[in-house]
């Protein structure tokens, strides 16, 4: 008995140890996912499968697929997936890939009231039936785009916020919570509200349907990865405070329920599950462009100098609860493009910092400042579905020697 317990102590110690091998060769393992922003066909499941040969041997470490029978219809209102459908369009890729980490990519929709318990138990089946298929796929998990691309789509971001006319005309009408957060009439032209309920209740009401959603994801994959285009930063009214170059994307009034979105995200997480911030944003180029994005993304944004001097009444704030273990559970990744783009901050304008090397420069810094993932999302540049303009050897040199380095 005394020669089994010491054979199970040295068993024990040396899986211990391995364990800690297997972590400190893969910590820092990074990827290169691409995302082709040229068409929709270019990410169907028919194109990976048709194209499998030519797409097998680009430089990434998986790809982003979208797909007709859930992409759109996850979130949409009325919509009920069924897994057979969604299945079937998919299972083509089952094995097919020697790439790994591919995702299943959902867009963002208004799906009901937010106080439609029924309508939202439907939206988080749906989400749990493209989970369960990523599992059976054997792909990593579901990139979740959340930038409200319809009129719909926005009353999921925006509240509905009386215009500071309405005020002026009105001002009785009015609480003082809704006049400080009145704005301009173009902020809310999309924005939704239901009158019952006030700011407050709208974000905890938000933060709870996407807590059902991760949820019931995890239930069907536990090992699932979530992806999330913009994030949370947009939300946040600090988020430019200290060095104006996290956020060139809108206003934070006008993206007040993607924190709401995200951090109910975060409450849903499993033990093996993992939530990472993709922090949509193209016009980074230097180091400390990367560096603080990255300190605000992980560690700034959920301290709470940032947050108790806000209101949450018509501001979102990170909420007290979720701070201490938002740096230990959210993941932070970075979205490289190669078009360069106009801005009002000079340091942001990437018009002429978007040639072969500059990407590359980009790439390598985006790799080197995220904790595992960095999307490569291209217009003009068909990787996918190489009809009208192939990349250039060039450009594919270029990526090998990104993609090989990481």
């Amino acid at each position: 008995m005394l020669l089994f317990k010491e054979k199970s102590f040295k068993m024990k110690k040396i899986i211990l140890l391995l364990s800690f091998l297997c972590f400190t060769l893969f910590a820092n393992e990074k990827y290169l996912i691409l995302a082709d922003g040229n068409s929709w066909v270019a990410h169907t499941p028919k194109n990976f499968i048709e194209n499998h040969d030519k797409i097998s041997k680009l430089p990434f470490s998986g790809f982003v697929v979208v797909g007709d029978t859930f992409t759109n219809k996850c979130m949409k209102k009325g919509s009920i997936l069924k897994y057979e459908n969604v299945w079937n369009e998919l299972k083509g890729l089952k094995k097919l890939y020697k790439q790994k980490h591919n995702f299943l990519q959902i867009n963002i929709e208004f799906a009901a009231d937010f106080w439609n318990d029924n309508a939202w138990k439907t939206v988080s089946d749906n989400f749990a039936i493209v989970a369960k298929a990523a599992k059976e796929l054997d792909f990593e998990g579901i990139v979740f785009d959340d930038e409200p691309y319809s009129v719909s789509a926005q009353k999921m971001t925006n509240f509905k916020f009386p215009t500071r006319d309405e005020i002026n005309k009105k001002p009785k009408k009015y609480t003082s919570w809704e006049k400080q957060g009145s704005q301009q009439a173009w902020v809310d032209k999309n924005a939704y509200r239901n009158l019952n309920y006030t700011f407050l209740q709208h974000t905890q009401k938000v933060q709870s349907r996407f807590k059902n959603i991760m949820s019931a994801m995890v239930k069907k994959y536990p090992a699932l990865t979530v992806l999330v285009y913009l994030g949370p930063s947009l939300s946040h009214p600090n988020s430019n405070k200290d060095y104006p170059i996290v956020i060139n994307l809108g206003l934070a009034r006008e993206n007040e329920l993607h924190g709401a979105i995200f951090t109910g995200l975060k409450q849903g997480l499993g033990t093996l599950s993992s939530l990472h911030d993709m922090g949509e944003s193209y016009k980074y180029r230097k180091n400390k462009h990367f560096g603080y994005a990255y300190q605000w993304r992980k560690h700034n944004i959920a301290k709470d100098k940032y947050n108790d001097s806000l209101n949450p009444n018509f501001q979102w704030v990170v909420p007290k609860n979720e701070r201490k273990t938002w740096s230990e559970e959210i993941q932070i990744g970075f979205m490289v493009f190669n078009k360069g783009q106009k801005s009002t901050y000079e340091e942001y304008d990437t018009i002429n910092t978007s040639g072969i090397n500059d990407i590359k420069s980009t790439l390598q810094k985006a790799l080197k400042y995220s904790d595992k993932y960095v999307i490569y999302y291209c217009h003009d540049q068909e990787w996918l579905l190489p009809q009208k303009n192939p990349p250039t050897k060039q450009w594919i040199k270029m990526m090998e020697d990104v993609h090989d380095k990481h």
